[in-house]
Parts: structure tokens; sequence; C-alpha cells
């Protein structure tokens, strides 16, 4: 069987995938648990987004030579990574396969594992056994399933206690094989009193011809008693792509997880960003911004649970519907009972640029507990005909009068992202779409 073509997916074929990989027998059993999972359990109904009709779920799998390429395989040349440029450590994929890694001695000197996620579940079992799927279960839905018995990209990075690590860690994903899915895996343990900053790319191209590809990636951050981790994700992929990702934190006691979050491309897309505040104190923030131009469709979940006293948690949100595209925004703010002195916030708001272009704000506050203090707000709406006479009369063209007020609409959250990098790369990508 030739790369590219398709694997029958059955039981026998995930078993094999697994043994290809030669992970250990716990992390195989793990993977036909979750497809059995996969078998028995419906698709998710999304009221506003159905991933079926793009057929999403029939899936293939790289050929057992693309398998064998992977963490052992000795033959598979990485692309290049590109964040030696400026000294970050970087893990690049590229395609269905074991990632190319760059570590720099920020990492490797101070006790700092990062590895494949098969290695890993040799090397670290104890610890990759306890962590996975303990914030994203297998059985939560299909799409988790699906992913848990067949993901192909794996990462594991864990942070011993006090390490704190400053230079930002980049996972670039490369969707340059036409037709093959990456479903990559993240696994972050971050202990007490360790920090961690990791950046998150997604990109592609069209290629002329090909129905396109599928992702469906799951990341997973347990960040210990007074530990912080940031995540930014970037996300700028073709419209040939369908993708359904989530990404979750845990924080324990006094721990912080915050997200900046930049939605750019055209794919279509379902993604829940979320973190459970398990401990006292542990707060969360969540920064969004989303630009969907031709025919994207965005629907994003941020959620935020608290179960511990006293925790905090922010979510800002700003999109833009450009085209035929269609933005839902879902903000849930979840407070339990017990969850004494809570203070949860929420805001989100969208614009409208284009006749053919759609917009939902959807907030929601499940509350539970007396003491405490939430609010949401959400807006949903087309540029005010009379801030463009205002610029125009002002000699400013009515193009670039629009795109003046959409960075005056997006920057209220771009100012608030606190990795310069990410910020850059953001608003570049703005004035690119803007500019079209």
């Amino acid at each position: 069987m030739t790369v590219g073509q398709a694997m029958r997916v059955d039981r026998a074929a995930v078993e094999r995938w697994a043994q290809e990989r030669k992970e250990p027998r716990w992390l195989r059993e793990w993977r036909l648990a979750s497809w059995e999972a996969y078998e028995r359990l419906p698709a998710p109904k999304l009221e506003r987004s159905d991933l079926v009709k793009r057929g999403f779920g029939e899936v293939r799998l790289p050929s057992s030579a693309a398998a064998a390429a992977g963490p052992d395989g000795g033959d598979r040349k990485g692309p290049e990574v590109a964040g030696g440029a400026n000294g970050q450590s970087a893990a690049v994929f590229s395609g269905a396969g074991a990632p190319a890694l760059e570590l720099q001695g920020s990492f490797t000197n101070r006790g700092v594992y990062v590895a494949d996620l098969s290695t890993a579940a040799r090397e670290r079992e104890n610890v990759v056994r306890q962590a996975l799927g303990s914030v994203v279960s297998p059985g939560e839905n299909k799409w988790t399933a699906l992913q848990s018995a067949l993901w192909n990209a794996g990462l594991f990075i864990h942070v011993p206690a006090g390490v704190r690590v400053k230079m930002p860690f980049l996972a670039a994903y490369r969707m340059d094989e036409p037709e093959m899915p990456v479903f990559p895996r993240l696994l972050v343990v971050v202990e007490d009193g360790a920090s961690l900053t990791l950046v998150e790319t997604w990109s592609g191209s069209d290629v002329e011809g090909s129905p396109g590809v599928t992702a469906a990636g799951i990341a997973e951050c347990l960040v210990g008693a007074g530990g912080e981790v940031r995540v930014a994700t970037l996300q700028d992929l073709p419209g040939t792509a369908t993708g359904f990702v989530i990404r979750r934190a845990r924080a324990d006691q006094d721990a912080r997880v915050d997200w900046a979050i930049g939605e750019m491309g055209e794919a279509r897309l379902v993604a829940e960003y979320g973190t459970e505040l398990a401990g006292p104190g542990s707060g969360s923030d969540a920064k969004v911004v989303a630009l969907g131009t031709g025919r994207a469709h965005f629907d994003l979940t941020l959620r935020m649970v608290h179960r511990g006293r006293f925790t905090q948690s922010d979510i800002l949100a700003r999109g833009v519907a450009l085209d035929r595209s269609d933005l839902v925004f879902r903000a849930v703010t979840v407070i339990e009972k017990g969850a004494v002195g809570t203070d949860g916030h929420q805001a989100e708001g969208l614009l409208m640029l284009s006749p053919g272009a759609r917009a939902n704000a959807i907030p929601m506050l499940l509350i539970d507990e007396n003491d405490v203090k939430a609010d949401h707000a959400a807006s949903v709406g087309k540029i005010n005909p009379e801030q463009i006479y205002y610029l125009m009369s002002r000699g400013i063209a009515e193009e670039e009068a629009k795109r003046l007020i959409v960075r005056g609409f997006l920057d209220p959250v771009i100012d608030r992202i606190p990795l310069v990098g990410v910020k850059e790369q953001m608003e570049r990508l703005v004035e690119r779409k803007m500019s079209r």
C-alpha cells in the first residue's frame, strides 16, 4: 500500500496503527477502548454547525510505510524548524507523523522533557498514563473518541516543579498532505510553581483538485498549584479544511491559565477552549480575535468551569465576518455549588461587513452558588454608516475607512494579548485579509 492510499479503519487497523508506532500495551488498549466508544456514540449535534455534511469522520489512515516513519522510523527527514531564527524551542508537524523537534538549552538544561507522545508513553509511562484523557475524555462524544483512537501527531511536554520557562515553545501544524488527516494530540503537564508559554500555529494551502484535509486536535494542559501556562493559537487554514478542536486546561490551587486565540482562516472549524478552575484561587482569561473570509465557518465555544473557591475568569472576544463567512461565539461560564467568591465575566462582540456574512453571539451563565459575581455582554451588528461618512468626509477612502473601523474594533482585544510575537502576527493577518 502506498502513502496516501485509503486504509480501511476498523479495530484491527487501530491496533496495527499502535503497534507500528511501538506504543506500550496500555496505550494500545486505550486506543481500542476509544475506538469502541466511537462506534457506539452518536455524532455531536450542534445547533449551528454540521461537520457530517463535510465528510468529517470519513478518515484515511497513512499506510504502514508512513507510520513506520514516525518516532523510530529513522528514514523520515522532518521539515526545517522555523523557530530557530529567534532562538525558541519548536516542534513542527508536517502531515501525519512524529514532529521534527528543535530544543534550546532553556528546555534541555532545566529538566524539561519534550518528546513525541508515543515515545513519551514508553519513557514517562507513569505521568502520561495518569494524565492522558483526564481533561478531555475519549468517551465525551463521537469526535473525541475518534481522535483518541487515531491521533497520529502527538507531543508531550513535562515541566518539573519550580521550573519557569520564559522562552515560548512553538508547535506548528502544517497541512501539506492533501486528503490525509492530521489528528494532533498535545499533552502538557506543568508541576507546582512551574510555568510555560505555548504557541500553536495551524497553516495549510489549497491543492487544486483536492477535496481537502480533515483535522481533529485535542490539547490537554494540567497545571499544578501556583503554576502558570499561557497558550496562544493562530489558525489560518484554507477553505477545503474541516476541523474539530478541543483545548482544555485544569488549574489547581492558585494556578493560572491564559488563552490568546486567533482564528483567521477560511476553514469549517468547530473549536472549544476552556479551563476547569479546580483549585481555590485559580484564574483564567481568554482573549479571542476571529476574522472570517471566503466561506469560513467558525463555531467557537469558550468555557470556564468554576469549581474552586475564589476563582476568577474573564472572556473577551471580538469577531469580524466578511464575504460569506459565518461566525458563532458561544461563551459559557459555569459556577458550581461550593465555588464561593467566584468572579466571572464575559463579553463578545461581532461585526458583519458583507451582506452575505452571518454572525451569532450566545452568552451563557450557569450558576449554582449565591455568593458570586458574574456578568455577560454580547452584541452583533454592522458598521455604523455615520462612522464611514465621517471618515470619508475627512478625505479617507471608503475601504480604508472600513479597515480603520475594524482595527479599532479588534484592537481592545489584540492590545491585551501579552505575547508580543503573537500579537504582531495577528495584526499582520488582519491587515492582509482586510486588504484583499
